[in-house]
């Protein structure tokens, strides 16, 4: 009898340990797929900050700057040249937004945190500050 009882302990724990293992790959891939959203959502606030500011450097003329801080890490390229000028805003996991520009835009990699705008003769410069 005291067999038995062992057994059935052993068998209830080894249930338990199979449900909590389950648990713990399922919370794993909710907290991915929460980053990923949030990911997403910081690029897409960035990309419109970064818009944003290169617009109101365009409009304001020669020799303006603006500065702003990025959330996620991005990078700037130009679209093709002519009127209206494009500017294409590439995230991470190859997320990707274009935007319209009034003024063509140069290619710029790598903008997180303290990003620099200016507007140099109508063509917008971007660096990392």
């Amino acid at each position: 009898m005291k067999a038995q009882v062992t057994v059935e302990y052993l068998l209830l724990a080894m249930v338990a340990l199979a449900l909590l293992s389950f648990s713990v790959m399922s919370l794993h891939y909710v907290k991915e797929s929460s980053e990923q959203v949030y990911r997403a959502a910081a690029f897409k606030s960035s990309a419109q900050d970064l818009a944003g500011a290169i617009g109101e450097v365009c409009a304001l003329g020669n020799g303006n700057a603006r500065i702003v801080y990025l959330k996620e890490e991005l990078d700037v390229k130009a679209g093709p040249s002519g009127s209206p000028y494009y500017a294409e805003f590439i995230g991470p996991s190859n997320l990707s937004t274009v935007q319209e520009t009034f003024c063509a835009v140069k290619d710029s990699s790598g903008l997180n945190g303290k990003t620099e705008i200016r507007n140099e003769n109508g063509e917008i410069e971007i660096e990392k500050s």
